[in-house]
């Protein structure tokens, strides 16, 4: 009876086993796991461009950061690599693997903290160096602005003297002279004779006494400046009689005798002041000569 129940025992024992195994062979097989469906989005190559056209071109090869029109002897269209020229051109073409960096030890360490140093205070001379260049450049610049500004004043202040003085030559007015020479145009010695004749009227009758008296005689040489209107501008002696008196009395005629006529149209068209040199003669009488 044992033994029965024995046996019984074990067969249950397999059979649950057996249905414990199979129940996760289908667990495990029968379930299935599915990757996620991922989307590649589209990829774009660029190429940069190392100059910019005005102008697209409608067979591009590449698309690019700018218009840029193709050259080269290449039959095929090829990438740029670099938008960087090389300093050098090699043959060949090597791989470049990365270098495996090592644990430096203290002595290494302190060797390249040294370097660094050093680098970093070449620079700061470098710069230091190219600091005081820019400003020595900066301050010639301003140098050569100044010279320059200063040139443009001076020429400027030149330009205006210049202009000045052909001002003022233009504003001088035009004398003449009137001489024996001169008075051979008529319409110079018309003027001349009327003033003549008027200084030696109005000399007569303002004959000085006092050179009457003494029998004073002599010759003054004068030069009145006449103006267009007739007025007296200047009364030059030009020879003394060697008696004060007479000399005064000449002056004196010219003043009393003044104004005298405007010059006419002829003489004024070219001249402003008319300036008439004549010699004054006292002999008991008032007479003039060229």
């Amino acid at each position: 009876m044992s033994a029965s129940a024995s046996v019984s025992s074990s067969d249950r024992l397999s059979f649950t086993m057996f249905v414990a195994l199979m129940l996760h062979a289908i667990l495990i097989f029968g379930v299935v796991f599915t990757a996620p469906k991922v989307n590649i989005p589209h990829v774009m190559e660029v190429t940069l461009a190392q100059h910019r056209g005005k102008h697209a071109d409608k067979e591009a090869d590449f698309l690019a950061d700018a218009n840029q029109q193709g050259s080269g002897t290449l039959e095929q269209a090829a990438l740029i690599t670099s938008p960087q020229q090389s300093r050098f051109h090699a043959d060949s073409i090597n791989e470049i693997q990365p270098e495996e960096r090592q644990a430096m030890s203290p002595a290494e360490a302190a060797q390249q903290k040294q370097v660094l140093t050093t680098t970093a205070r070449s620079n700061r001379a470098v710069d230091r160096r190219k600091a005081r260049e820019e400003r020595k450049l900066q301050v010639e610049a301003r140098e050569a602005q100044l010279a320059m500004a200063w040139q443009s004043d001076e020429i400027a202040s030149l330009q205006a003297r210049l202009a000045e003085k052909k001002q003022a030559y233009a504003k001088r007015p035009r004398v003449r002279t009137v001489s024996t020479v001169s008075t051979k145009y008529d319409r110079d010695a018309a003027y001349v004779d009327a003033f003549r004749a008027r200084v030696e009227e109005i000399g007569n009758k303002n004959y000085p006494a006092l050179a009457r008296q003494k029998k004073i005689y002599g010759n003054v040489r004068l030069m009145v400046s006449i103006l267009p209107t007739g007025q007296i501008k200047d009364i030059t002696t030009l020879k003394t009689s060697g008696y004060p008196v007479l000399d005064e009395a000449a002056r004196q005629s010219v003043r009393l005798a003044s104004p005298f006529q405007p010059f006419p149209a002829a003489i004024r068209r070219d001249t402003d002041i008319l300036q008439i040199i004549r010699t004054w003669k006292f002999s008991d009488r008032l007479s003039s000569e060229s």
